[in-house]
């Protein structure tokens, strides 16, 4: 059993997760809406320079994701509501909803290795090689924060057509994907849950509509902002579990990283004991993985570049391979 948290270094760290929420919330809301105006403004005579601080926001955007990993998992504050209304903030300002984000994740943990949750992997007998790699490289190059991003934008067609469309989404006759088209219609399919799930849509229409409109003639600026937002929550998003077996669904890789490395993603590295301790907070992984012996697999940059291999087929991944 991992060892208990103190109350006080409980509150204590998450204090620091809303003074980072609201720091991550500020800086994207600048890069959105402040940045273009500062420019038209030529405010202290920098003009188009003021752009340049959407890089360092940019690359901090791991670490945005990860703290909302956080109050997906109830951790990010001590009240549930709050957790799930910096939850829903985070979420716009990422560009989807969070109540999506949320069921994706929770189900990664739950079903880990499901057929839809190893983009690493192909059935010879189903698909080919291009394929699968056309799929794979297409999802770690983006695809993956697009499908986040659009999905919510399918909120806003009819009802019944929400109902067909997460039907599809888990259609197979695997008994995991028979239990996440269930949970899925409850989940996402519920009035409760397309309302949300549209008022999240529509926010984010809004404030990205908005923040295009201010950008004017700079709006490759805003779009490379998201883009490099994209790659990079894509292609580091499942390195954790490329190749690993898909009949261990325990299994993740810890990954070696050096210490101020680590802080920019929430200790996300130690993957492994985050899967074996969802209860556990960012903040307390490390001391886990130190009390329990486990140990890294891989380093965090040689586990991101294996991923350029490409996926590999189902009959490989087992773990008597």
């Amino acid at each position: 059993m991992p060892i208990p948290l103190a109350p006080a270094e409980t509150a204590r760290y998450q204090r620091l997760n809303l003074a980072l929420g609201l720091a991550f919330g500020m800086a994207n809301l600048a890069v959105l809406l402040l940045l273009p105006i500062l420019i038209r403004l030529n405010v202290l005579g920098l003009g188009w320079a003021w752009a340049v601080w959407a890089i360092p926001v940019a690359l901090l955007s791991n670490g945005f994701w990860a703290l909302q990993h956080e109050a997906i998992h109830n951790l990010f504050a001590a009240d549930q509501a709050d957790n799930k209304q910096a939850g829903r903030l985070m979420g716009i300002l990422f560009g989807s909803s969070f109540r999506i984000l949320r069921f994706g994740h929770l189900m990664h943990h739950r079903f880990n290795r499901h057929p839809l949750d190893r983009p690493d992997s192909y059935d010879r007998t189903a698909s080919s090689v291009l394929k699968a790699r056309c799929h794979f490289f297409g999802e770690i190059f983006g695809g993956l924060y697009l499908i986040e991003v659009l999905t919510p934008l399918l909120y806003l067609l009819p009802q019944r057509v929400i109902h067909r469309l997460l039907d599809w989404i888990y259609a197979g006759e695997d008994r995991r994907l028979r239990q996440l088209r269930q949970l899925a219609q409850q989940a996402l399919g519920s009035a409760r849950a397309i309302n949300e799930i549209r008022q999240d849509a529509g926010t984010v229409l809004v404030l990205y509509g908005s923040a295009f409109v201010l950008w004017g003639k700079l709006w490759w600026v805003l779009l490379g902002f998201v883009f490099v937002r994209a790659m990079l929550i894509s292609f580091l998003d499942n390195i954790y579990h490329f190749r690993t077996p898909i009949d261990r669904p325990d299994f993740a890789y810890n990954l070696r990283l050096a210490q101020p490395f680590r802080a920019l993603i929430f200790n996300m590295n130690f993957h492994r004991v985050h899967h074996s301790h969802m209860q556990l907070p960012w903040w307390a992984l490390p001391r886990e993985f130190s009390r329990s012996g486990e140990k890294f697999d891989a380093g965090y940059g040689h586990a991101a570049l294996a991923q350029l291999r490409g996926p590999a087929p189902t009959d490989m991944l087992t773990s008597d391979k």
